[in-house]
């Protein structure tokens, strides 16, 4: 016969609930000291959020302006001051890296709308191939859009993204999470010509309504080192992949009006300023004549560009791609009085 050992009682919900205090605490103390420095909330713009925020979309008016392109438009369109400049909200579908042509596809195609569509031509973005890491995000989001409609954890990342992370600073994964504590604190340098990603430094907010906010002025040179990484980085991807043919695109882009047009829209293209690096590397590889001119030319459509408007050809963003806050508003208003202005 063996012995049965007696297992003691074990006291998990007193467990539960010190580790649950404990936990709470915390974060409220993380959240007092992220107050004291004026740390802001931040939404992670994944490819949660941004499928959650491309779903919320079905239920804005039909005629809202809707925004389509990648990071310029996220950091370059100041919502708030084209609201004060037009009296009307737009809707930010801006995303990372992305091209605005299979968002204004599937603009065209799933939905309704009957507003202004402002596009982003980005160069290298607006035409680069699937197979590139940056620009598979895109095409596997619009893939997925209709199987995650119906995902629970997908879904519900918006609640918890919304009550939570964009309330309290002490969620913001560029300040407290432990890699990037790790990353701010050592701050590893990159070996000579790798091409991986980047530490991107605690300089901007990603709102809720999908807006990218400048909090600094990337006057550290370390900051200004990872973005340039990250943009190099990028135009690497490009380099290996010759872009889409225009000609095609320019085909389905007209496609694509057609039905916009059909329902009473508009699409209107959208030429962001860029500097150093980047404009000599754009200049090369899409020079205004052979993209956007053409494009404009063979769509008929209204499109702004950066270099045409007293107020904006001088805009000169830091880090070669992205507008601080101040251009932001000067560009958002030049372009507000373009889109409004009455036709002849």
């Amino acid at each position: 016969m063996y012995e049965r050992r007696k297992i003691p009682n074990q006291p998990f919900p007193r467990i539960f609930l010190i580790v649950g205090a404990a936990v709470f605490v915390s974060l409220i103390a993380i959240e007092f000291h992220a107050k004291r420095r004026h740390l802001e909330p931040s939404r992670e713009l994944n490819m949660g959020f941004w499928q959650n925020h491309r779903f919320m979309l079905d239920d804005q008016p039909e005629d809202t302006t809707v925004l389509f392109g990648a990071s310029r438009m996220t950091f370059g369109l100041d919502l708030k001051t084209w609201n004060e400049a037009t009296g009307e909200t737009a809707y930010n579908l801006g995303m990372h890296g992305a091209s605005s042509l299979p968002m204004l596809h599937d603009y065209a195609l799933n939905t309704e709308g009957n507003g202004k569509v402002l596009c982003t031509i980005s160069g290298g973005f607006t035409f680069a191939q699937p197979p590139i890491p940056f620009a598979a995000r895109i095409t596997g989001a619009m893939k997925d859009l209709e199987k995650n409609r119906y995902s629970l954890a997908l879904r519900s990342q918006h609640l918890t993204g919304k009550y939570l992370q964009a309330k309290f600073s002490a969620l913001n994964p560029r300040v407290y999470s432990p890699v990037e504590l790790l990353r701010e604190s050592v701050r590893f340098s990159t070996r000579p010509n790798e091409i991986a990603w980047f530490h991107t430094p605690y300089s901007v907010l990603h709102t809720e309504d999908n807006q990218d906010i400048y909090i600094d002025d990337l006057s550290d040179p370390y900051d200004m080192r990872q973005w340039d990484i990250m943009h190099q980085t990028a135009l690497r991807y490009m380099e290996r992949f010759e872009p889409r043919d225009l000609e095609e695109a320019i085909s389905q882009i007209n496609s694509d009006v057609a039905l916009i047009e059909g329902r009473g829209g508009e699409v209107i293209f959208v030429r962001f300023p860029v500097s150093r690096f980047f404009k000599e590397w754009e200049n090369e590889r899409f020079p205004r004549q052979n993209y956007w001119d053409k494009i404009i030319q063979k769509t008929k459509c209204r499109g702004f560009h950066y270099l045409d408007y007293e107020k904006t050809k001088n805009l000169f963003p830091p880090d070669g791609s992205h507008l601080m806050p101040k251009e932001a508003r000067i560009f958002t208003r030049e372009l507000a009085r373009f889109v409004f202005k009455k036709k002849d």
